[in-house]
C-alpha cells in the first residue's frame, strides 16, 4: 500500500495504480506534482519525490528527510510531497 507523506507532516493512504499492480509514470508525477526522482530505501520501500522541489521552493518534508537519513548527506533535507511505494509498484 502506498502512503502520501505531505510536507505538513500528515500522512494518507493513496489509490492503488489504476492498472492494479504498479503506478505510470503519469500517476507518480500527479502523486508529487513534478518530475520524479526515486530514493531507494535500506527497508527497499521507495519514495517518489519531485526532482526539482528544492528548485521550485517546495517547503522542508521533515518526516521524509527522516525516514531518508540513512542514505541522504548530513546537510540534504526531502522537500515538498513524497510516496513511499514498495518496489513492486514501480516498474
Amino acid at each position: 500500500m502506498a502512503t502520501l507523506i505531505k510536507s505538513d507532516g500528515t500522512q494518507e493512504p493513496y489509490p492503488e495504480p489504476k492498472n492494479g499492480s504498479n503506478y505510470s509514470l503519469e500517476e507518480l508525477q500527479t502523486a508529487i506534482g513534478g518530475y520524479i526522482q526515486v530514493v531507494e530505501l535500506p527497508s527497499g520501500d521507495l519514495l517518489v519525490c519531485d526532482e526539482e522541489g528544492k528548485l521550485k521552493g517546495r517547503p522542508v518534508n521533515w518526516q521524509a528527510t527522516e525516514i531518508t537519513r540513512e542514505v541522504l548527506s548530513a546537510y540534504d533535507v526531502m522537500v515538498g510531497d513524497v510516496l513511499q511505494i514498495g518496489p513492486e509498484q514501480i516498474k
